[in-house]
């Protein structure tokens, strides 16, 4: 587990592109802004703002991060089809 805010100065100094995707119903993820598009820190600000559950998904090597600003925690999860999987472990 990691600290959030860690996690997105990560993401701000990085070049990779990654999806958000929103808590929507029953277990289910829906894509937050456009997909395919290059998103950055400022929409994924706005998805911490309004939701408590968010997937980012990295686009450069398939890996998913579950995000609770509640908590402030960052958890590596296993997630495709728009469903959180499994929680995985972190690599150290």
């Amino acid at each position: 587990m990691r600290h959030i805010a860690d996690f997105i100065e990560q993401l701000e100094n990085g070049t990779d592109p990654f999806n958000i995707w929103v808590y929507s119903s029953k277990g289910q993820y829906s894509q937050f802004g456009k997909e395919g598009k290059k998103v950055r820190t400022p929409a994924l600000q706005q998805a911490l703002d309004k939701h408590l559950q968010i997937i980012v998904e990295m686009n450069s090597d398939d890996s998913a991060y579950l995000l609770l600003p509640e908590v402030h925690a960052v958890v590596p999860v296993s997630f495709s089809d728009g469903q959180v999987h499994a929680l995985t472990r972190p690599t150290a």
